[in-house]
This record gives C-alpha cells, structure tokens and sequence, in this order.
C-alpha cells in the first residue's frame, strides 16, 4: 500500500475492492485536493449517519449531534467546531402578523447537505456529483421509509417533536399521539375542520396562501431569478417539463414561491377555486430546498422530483356585467420534493373540483416547497407587503431581544453576497395573499374558455 493510500481515513479505503482504472482515477482525485476529497467523503458518511440516527426519538438537532457523538466523531476536532459547532446556518424571515424579523436555524440534514453540495473546489464537485446525486435519493428514500415503521417508539418520537418544535396541537384533528401508527402519519397530520378558513371564500378574484410557510411572491420568472432563485433553468418550461404546457400561461406569468419546514404543519390547500386537470410526476433529484442552496447558481426547483398539478381555475372579469361570466384560466401547482422528502400525496383526481382553501395533499417528513403560477392574462397582483419583502425593500422590524440570541458567527443566508436579495414571509394557509383582475370580452374569440 502506498503512503499516501495509508494516510487517508481507514474507513474510506475501500479501493481493492474497484476496478484498476477507477482506483487510479480516484487517487488521482485525492491527490489533486486531498483535503476537499476526504472531507466530501466523510460528508457523504455523515449523511448517511444522520439518517441512521432518525430512528432514535427526535430531539433538537444540535444536542442529538453531541450527545450521540457520531458527528465529532468522523470530523477532526477543528473541522467539526468550525462546521458544526461555532459556525450557526440559518435564514432570517419576517412573520407577517407581527412584522418582526425572526432567526430559524437550519437543521443539521440540511447543513450536510449544502456542504455535500458545495465544499470543495468546482472541479472536484464535478467529478463526485454523480455519487452525491445517488446518495441523496438513496438516503431520501430510506429516511422515508424509516418514518413509515410502525413500532413502540413512535409515540415518544411524536412527543418530543412537538416539544422541540412547540407544534400547537390545538387545531389538530388528532390531537392524541398514539393515534398515529407511524411518525409520517403525524407529520402529514390533518386540521380540524375550519382551523385554516380562507380569506374571502366566495370572491374568486381572491388568492390564498397554500400552505403554513415561508412565502416569496413575484409578478414573473425574471424578478424571481434577480431577487431569489439563481438556477439558470428556472424556467417555466423547465419547472413544468413542458414547453407546450408553459405557452398555455403567456409570455410574463406571475408566481408564489411556499416553503414548508420541517415544525410546519404539512398539508397544501388549493389557493383558489377551479378543477384539477391533471397531475404528472416529474423524476428527478432530491436536493435541499433551504434557501442558501436556492439562492446559488444550482438549478434546484427544476431539477427536483416534482408533481405538476395543473387546476382550471374560476376567476370574475373585473369589469363584470350581468352578461360576462366568469372565464377559465390555468394555474399550475409545481409540489417540489426536496432532501429526505419521502413521498408527495394528492387529496384528489383530475377531474375532481376544489374549492379555494381545500386540502390538495401532503409532503412526508423533511421541508418541501410548492410553486404556484399564474398566467399573464389573470393580471394577478400580489400584496404590496409580500412584494416588498420579496425583493428586500422591507426587511422587517428588529427586536433587540431576538436579535441578541442570534450567535454572532452565524452564518445567515446570502449576507455574504455582494448581490441583492429578498426575505421570506411566514405566513398561514388560507391568508390572502393577491388578486387577480382579468379583464376581457366575452365576444373576444382569444379570450380563456367560459366556466
């Protein structure tokens, strides 16, 4: 064994077991950088840990990491104070109701997965993104299946959850924790009835908010790319896998951007009134949707796995008279899976109508996003504070006291970037959110199908 195979970590040298050429390759790898190499791989281990380790009862990330020692163990002590101790990922939101600007960290899945993503120089992130690419779906996909078991521990696991996470368990419809057989059962619990009302149910030119989130809106796919999302292909063919389907939509479609977390109640509600057309998976990857990893030049939100649900969706000529009915216009809504999401579930079938604010379906554990997109002849307006925050001219009010327990290394969104970036909304389902004010002839031939 040559040196320098004996000075990489014992538990990474499983080279005899690979073809000559891909040994030769890989040494060449680790020569070339040998730190980022072994430190992408021992991301690629604490992954793989960090999914192992769901199966004990969930507790705040920071202590289950120390207390169970895995992570100090596979990382040097520097490294690991450096990456996982000293250094505090997060993202700074605004909550609506208050206007105060909050701090929510990010949880220790997410972090391994932004460094899986982005340690390292371009060159070798290049070469290992195939295997990354694998061990997300992989571990995505056994973390699901890990919250399906049924078994004695999920009623503790539920309970200390909703400590952590100081989930309000007084709208849920089970409120009893050992009615859920499984931990997925409960994260995609369900509300009592009229615990998310929505905002003017029989005004169709009303937009509600999907989901309980964090909310970005922009009037089209240009504003999003300047402001938030930085994928190259964040494109409405692209989000949509259909260029065909995307003309349907013109040329300036407007678009709300809803991310869930992982304490957020995990059922999406349909923002307005219409029936569902169709609902099509899209295969794909299974990346982090935490904002520092939209906010970079990776195409996440067109290269995740996704379900486009296309509704027709009712909407009033805002110049009506009692001889102009409503018309028809589509709205798509894209459910994003994301990083350990085990599975997206649909309350309905195309052909079935909803009703603004019904549930649509679910995502299984980990946070998810929903986009939802206007066509340009709806002439959706979006609430003026929601677009100031999008683009950052509102940044919130700061409260001494939470700003005093933000740790003062914390790394926290794109604060770094030179370019210029908008915040999150938190929001509730059901929330108006913007209007939208077609106007048209009903003699005009161009004009969307009659309802």
């Amino acid at each position: 064994m040559s040196s320098a195979t004996k000075s990489r970590p014992a538990a990474l040298r499983k080279d005899e077991t690979k073809p000559a050429i891909v040994k030769a390759w890989g040494d060449i790898k680790w020569k070339l950088q040998p730190e980022a190499y072994n430190m992408r791989q021992l991301f690629m281990v604490a992954m793989e840990k960090a999914v192992d380790t769901s199966e004990d009862v969930i507790v705040n990330e920071h202590d289950r990491v120390e207390a169970q020692g895995w992570l100090s163990d596979l990382f040097d002590e520097e490294t690991f104070e450096k990456l996982f101790v000293n250094a505090h990922y997060g993202n700074y939101v605004i909550v609506r109701a208050t206007g105060i600007k909050d701090f929510e960290e990010m949880p220790i899945y997410a972090r391994i997965g932004m460094h899986l993503l982005f340690y390292g120089p371009a060159q070798l992130r290049f070469l290992r993104w195939s295997l990354v690419r694998n061990l997300l779906k992989s571990q995505s996909i056994r973390q699901g299946q890990i919250y399906d078991q049924e078994g004695p521990d999920v009623v503790k696991r539920i309970v200390d959850f909703i400590k952590t996470y100081e989930i309000n368990m007084s709208d849920v419809l089970i409120k009893d924790p050992k009615g859920y057989k499984t931990f997925n059962q409960f994260f995609s619990r369900k509300l009592k009835p009229g615990a998310r009302k929505p905002a003017s149910p029989n005004d169709s030119s009303v937009i509600v908010s999907a989901a309980d989130c964090r909310l970005n809106v922009f009037q089209n796919f240009t504003l999003a790319r300047q402001f938030w999302v930085k994928g190259k292909k964040f494109t409405l063919p692209e989000l949509l896998g259909s260029a065909v389907l995307a003309r349907r939509f013109g040329n300036s479609p407007s678009l709300a951007i809803f991310r869930l977390a992982p304490q957020d109640y995990h059922r999406f509600h349909s923002p307005v009134t219409g029936t569902v057309e169709s609902i099509t998976t899209l295969p794909g990857e299974y990346y982090t949707v935490n904002p520092q990893a939209v906010n970079q030049p990776l195409d996440v939100f067109t290269a995740n796995r996704r379900d486009v649900c296309i509704l027709n969706a009712s909407f009033a000529n805002a110049v009506s008279t009692s001889n102009t009915p409503s018309q028809t216009f589509p709205v798509a809504f894209v459910a994003i899976g994301a990083l350990l999401v085990g599975s997206v579930g649909w309350s309905f079938n195309a052909g079935d109508q909803v009703k603004k604010g019904d549930d649509l379906g679910w995502f299984q554990y980990g946070g998810s996003t929903v986009v939802c997109v206007f066509p340009e002849q709806a002439k959706v307006t979006w609430d003026e504070d929601l677009v100031k925050a999008s683009t950052g001219e509102w940044q919130g009010k700061e409260v001494p006291e939470i700003m005093a327990k933000i740790p003062p290394n914390a790394v926290i969104g794109t604060m770094s970037s030179t370019e210029h970036f908008g915040i999150e909304v938190l929001v509730r389902t059901g929330e108006k959110i913007g209007v939208c004010t077609p106007t048209f002839d009903v003699q005009d031939a161009s004009a969307p199908k009659k309802a």
